[in-house]
């Protein structure tokens, strides 16, 4: 598959797709998708989704739909025939931008001629319009490009065929981390069509109206911190008020529960800060002195969400985990190499919304290169395939098993730390408590925290 037949699925795609399918929802401990019936049936669509989590975040969006999708990414990446080979082959096509060169740009019809072709045989296009990954959760301005490619393709089919972009809202419960969850939220489709007669007379203004359309599309389906001078702060308070948001309807799923609850505080949070100039700051200087005395101590704020649980059951949990032993430590041994590899090659990385896309993509391949050795060897060694087979998926899901039990170790570890602050240093732990509740009484009395 190349670039003159990128819309063809080639049975060595679909059997690559599969597994890195496969990996990805591995990688993630659980992958939720919302609004799924507001994707279209057999229509001509865009996917826009924001941007803050590199490559990670184009695979969430392929992975989501669970079909073959063309991707539009910066030109300078297909400067070399071989990256050019490979990024056709996942379905990725070049987009020219005046900084690559004003000769390149007609280039461009080429693409939307394609993307034309692409979108009549029935596989959508997906981009990230925000142009570059952002470290923080906001929706960064959008760039005009995925406007001019719609109404470009449009034009080129006369306006006779309507597109569909869809928006996408993306949610990581952690960037970097492995084994957290994924949020995908789809969204009410913007019609490009309204803006056709606007764009026969007007095209700058007809792309300037789609692109701030979309951007109020995208918005309400991520969690968006406007005030990034304090943004810091309200990933503080966020996590504080966990404790406030109450509980799911029933049959409610509590990762959406809380993604709405974190919204709504978000507002509510904006609006005190409208009415009092001073809450932000003062709310700053207090969360700055509590969660630095967490990290000193090597807590999480969850600890210190009333009710308190008793000593006894972290102590059952910890005899539990000392006869699950075993099977942490096999995991853990078989599994070592290809898991930390990747965690070593990518240490120097100084952008770090990198980190989980190299952790990714390294895993992806040395996982496969090492169980496949292993299961050679294994088969030479006992001549049975089933049983070597077998051997392989005990192994694998103790792998499975060590990762989160390991997670597990650390979470009680942190409870015991817990315990030991509050019955041997009493005092140091009554002050954490205070500034705790110093920060909820400020957020109660400017009503953000009803």
């Amino acid at each position: 598959m190349g670039l003159n037949n990128i819309e063809r699925t080639p049975l060595s795609y679909r059997i690559i797709y599969r597994y890195v399918s496969f990996f990805f929802r591995i990688f993630y401990r659980r992958v939720l998708i919302t609004g799924r019936e507001n994707i279209p049936s057999g229509r001509q669509m865009i996917f826009a989704s924001n941007h803050q989590n590199a490559l990670m975040d184009a695979l969430a969006m392929l992975i989501a739909y669970d079909k073959p999708v063309v991707f539009l990414a910066r030109a300078d990446m297909f400067k070399k025939k071989f990256f050019a080979r490979l990024l056709y082959f996942v379905k990725i096509l070049p987009v020219f931008r005046p900084r690559d060169g004003v000769e390149t740009m007609n280039q461009n019809y080429d693409t939307f001629a394609r993307t034309t072709r692409i979108l009549k045989s029935g596989v959508p296009i997906a981009i990230l319009p925000e142009g570059t990954h952002s470290p923080i959760k906001k929706l960064q301005p959008l760039k005009k490009g995925i406007c001019r490619i719609a109404f470009l393709t449009a034009e080129s089919q006369n306006f006779e065929e309507e597109i569909l972009i869809v928006p996408v809202g993306i949610d990581y419960s952690h960037y970097v981390r492995a084994g957290t969850e994924l949020l995908i939220n789809y969204g009410a489709p913007v019609p490009v069509a309204d803006y056709y007669p606007l764009y026969r007379e007007n095209p700058q203004k007809a792309i300037l109206q789609l692109r701030d359309r979309l951007a109020e599309a995208i918005r309400p389906l991520m969690i968006h911190v406007e005030n990034e001078t304090y943004y810091d702060t309200y990933q503080q308070l966020l996590v504080i008020n966990r404790e406030n948001t109450g509980n799911p309807a029933p049959g409610e799923d509590k990762r959406c529960y809380e993604f709405s609850e974190d919204q709504a505080f978000i507002a509510r949070l904006d609006k005190a800060a409208g009415e009092n100039s001073r809450m932000l700051p003062d709310l700053q200087e207090r969360c700055a002195a509590y969660f630095g005395h967490l990290k000193a101590a090597r807590l999480r704020d969850k600890l210190f969400h009333r009710p308190y649980p008793g000593p006894a059951w972290p102590v059952v949990q910890a005899i539990l985990s000392l006869i699950m032993l075993p099977a942490h430590l096999a995991g853990m041994i078989f599994n070592y190499i290809p898991y930390k590899v990747p965690v070593l090659l990518a240490r120097n990385i100084k952008d770090k919304q990198f980190l989980s896309s190299l952790h990714f993509g390294f895993g992806l391949a040395l996982f496969f290169i090492w169980y496949v050795a292993f299961l050679i060897l294994l088969w030479v060694f006992t001549k049975q395939l089933i049983v070597a087979l077998l051997a392989l998926m005990i192994l694998a899901m103790a792998g499975i098993f060590s990762f989160y039990h390991y997670i597990h170790l650390k979470t009680l570890c942190g409870r015991f730390r817990f315990y030991r602050l509050r019955r041997s240093k009493p005092e140091v732990f009554r002050s954490m408590e205070r500034e705790r509740e110093a920060i909820i009484t400020v957020l109660k009395e400017n009503g953000v925290i009803l």
